[in-house]
């Protein structure tokens, strides 16, 4: 058998040893686990798929968002693509896309290791270990303990906690260090290309694993480059990464960049000053022995496995131990750890083969040990089905039956909803909440006042006015007697006798109405009273909500009517008088446009972060459009070229 012939009949079998032991994930519609936010993954790809190419805005979300903000595009496209191509349900869609990739990422371990150590054993033993054992347990007894029973870790994240994109751009990681491995050494064109498109789908599917991709490709050019100390490598290093933005240059944008910043700060701590400092000087004491280390000749592989362990280590471990962070939440990237170390192991384990032939064995039984002390038992090796419970049945569930009677009942209204019916809201139908899936692609970061205030305060009043502020219609409560696996509410009793109840089981679950002049998002209010309004400075702040209440509901009698023709464009039939305006309860964004046969009117955003318009008095036909924005008219240009670059050097003759 030929080399090549061993590389793809390996690739080929691991891959499919990969996918036999998670198989009923590719049949999976739904898991009898209904905390996971794969949820939230599976409602967005089925709202692009009825959207498709590009719905532009996201309605549902938010009190709505650019759709380009809510997540990195691949994962949401491929579940679309795989629904409208197979006609199964998107849930299904995207458990055979996390599936696929997650089969994949196993052989990719073996394409890594086999092309840095030039070790078809090394690799074999790496990519087995991938898939089934987590060094990290060794060190985080928590994280055992929370893991899902006999699964490594690496199959826990995906199964038990939903994080089908972080767990994909980590399958497709160990593949954009190979091809970058090859490309930087020979500087050939289609080896770089490949592995900047590589690099580009890390990134589009998950910003951790753009991560983890930012801090192992330094350290594999590093590694590379004590070798050959050739200057051009950092040219070719520096070229992959541009491909790979312009790749991305479409939806990575910088105002998304920004936005995506400022709402980490929601869902995980700073970074320190310390951490960034430490981690800082431990790359120059890297760089530093490390180079003394090749120039005593020490193998590039073993630079890159030494510096992966380190800065794995120092990132997830040092948070756990003595919290450093730089930022973002460390302990979400255990898996690259466990990797980490599994190659460090395996590392240890070669270099005792090659150099000491008669401790091979007892250093084979050590390995053997150690793992059964990482992963006691074997149960997931001999049983790897068992633990994948999933269901077909949902219709029971109570994320379904409430989100199902509001969309039959209160078609076109917006809610507030909390816990897993929160994550399982836009699942089955496009019942819009003022929420959404998860805190990313916010623009409007007021509402999230609101929501702390929804679920930690005791006064109803303060609720409501909060409530009617972003034009919500339906508020969903649940108590701590729910069957529902998580509740938010403090105080779910407080609305009792304060809202009217239009639909409850019995069972510690309501539905209340939210008083509003009229459906619909369109308000004709007083333009003196309207430029007033200030938004809270502290949550209980009513003297400012109910003046703004005041203006939305019952400055003006006129009614408008609101409807959304496509999910980028609204429309608004009004009637206006002299010294009135116009308010849409719709985030504001810049790219938004009001144009009536031919007329185009300013819009700004108002004290509540929404849209606000001044009008001429009449009678109003007006179409509200998000354009394109031109940093995205840009960005699109850019990927046209990347795409025409990649394809060149992949095409072009080799020289």
């Amino acid at each position: 058998m030929t080399e090549r012939k061993s590389w793809a009949l390996d690739l080929f079998l691991i891959a499919s040893i990969a996918a036999a032991m998670i198989w009923p994930i590719f049949k999976t519609k739904y898991y009898e686990n209904w905390m996971t936010i794969d949820s939230t993954f599976i409602a967005d790809g089925r709202y692009l798929s009825e959207n498709l190419p590009h719905p532009g805005w996201q309605p549902l979300w938010y009190g709505g968002t650019r759709f380009d903000y809510v997540y990195p595009p691949a994962l949401r496209y491929g579940t679309a693509v795989i629904a409208k191509l197979t006609g199964f349900v998107p849930a299904k869609a995207y458990h055979i896309y996390t599936g696929f990739f997650y089969s994949l990422g196993i052989a990719f371990v073996y394409l890594l290791v086999r092309t840095g150590s030039r070790s078809r054993l090394y690799g074999w033993a790496a990519a087995l270990a991938a898939a089934t054992v987590s060094p990290a347990f060794l060190f985080m007894l928590h994280i055992r303990a929370d893991a899902y029973p006999d699964f490594p870790q690496r199959l826990s994240v995906l199964f038990r906690y939903g994080e089908g994109p972080h767990m994909t751009a980590f399958a497709i990681l160990p593949l954009a260090l190979a091809l970058a491995w090859h490309g930087l050494r020979a500087g050939h064109s289609r080896w770089l290309a490949a592995s900047a498109i590589a690099c580009a789908a890390v990134v589009s599917n998950n910003f951790y694993g753009a991560t983890s991709l930012a801090i192992l490709y330094p350290v594999l050019c590093w590694a590379v480059f004590t070798e050959s100390r050739d200057w051009k490598l950092w040219l070719r290093a520096a070229a992959i990464a541009l491909l790979a933005y312009g790749l991305c240059a479409l939806w990575l944008s910088p105002s998304f960049l920004r936005i995506t910043s400022r709402n980490l700060a929601i869902v995980s701590q700073k970074g320190t000053l310390w951490s960034l400092q430490l981690a800082l000087a431990a790359a120059f004491v890297f760089l530093v022995v490390t180079w003394f280390l090749a120039r005593r000749g020490v193998k590039p592989w073993t630079i890159f496995v030494l510096g992966a362990a380190a800065f794995c280590s120092l990132n997830t471990l040092g948070q756990y131990y003595f919290n450093f962070r730089v930022a973002g939440e460390p302990e979400r990237l255990i898996p690259e750890l466990d990797l980490a170390l599994i190659l460090l192991c395996g590392l240890v384990l070669h270099t005792l083969w090659r150099r000491f032939p008669a401790l091979a064995p007892r250093a084979a039984i050590a390995a053997i040990a150690l793992a059964a002390v990482i992963y006691p038992g074997r149960y997931y090796i001999e049983h790897p089905w068992r633990r994948l419970q999933r269901t077909s049945e949902y219709k029971h569930r109570l994320e379904y039956q409430i989100a199902d009677w509001v969309a039959t009942n209160r078609p076109d209204t917006r809610s507030q909803v909390t816990g897993t019916v929160r994550f399982w809201w836009n699942v089955w139908s496009n019942n819009a909440q003022i929420g959404g899936g998860s805190e990313q692609g916010i623009t409007n970061i007021k509402i999230m006042e609101m929501f702390w205030r929804l679920v930690l305060g005791e006064d109803a009043r303060t609720d409501i006015l909060w409530l009617q502020s972003f034009g919500v219609d339906n508020l969903v409560v649940n108590d701590k007697t729910s069957a529902l696996p998580l509740c938010d509410f403090e105080h779910p009793h407080k609305y009792k006798g304060a809202l009217p109840v239009l639909w409850e089981d019995g069972k510690g679950n309501w539905i209340y109405g939210v008083p509003r002049k009229h459906p619909g998002l369109a308000r004709v209010v007083d333009s003196a009273s309207y430029s007033k309004s200030r938004f809270p400075t502290w949550p209980d702040d009513i003297e400012a909500l109910q003046q703004y209440v005041d203006t939305l509901e019952r400055s003006a009698p006129a009614v408008a009517q609101s409807r959304w023709l496509k999910s980028d464009t609204l429309e608004v039939i009004a009637n206006t008088a002299q010294g009135q305006s116009l308010a849409l309860q719709l985030a504001y964004d810049p790219s938004w446009h009001a144009r009536e046969n031919g007329r185009e009117y300013k819009i700004s955003e108002d004290a509540y972060g929404q849209v606000r318009i001044d009008l001429p008095p009449g009678q109003h036909n007006i179409e509200f459009h998000f354009d394109t924005p031109f940093e995205n008219q840009i960005g699109r240009g850019i990927t046209l070229l990347s795409i025409a670059v990649a394809a060149y050097l992949l095409t072009r003759k080799r020289r």
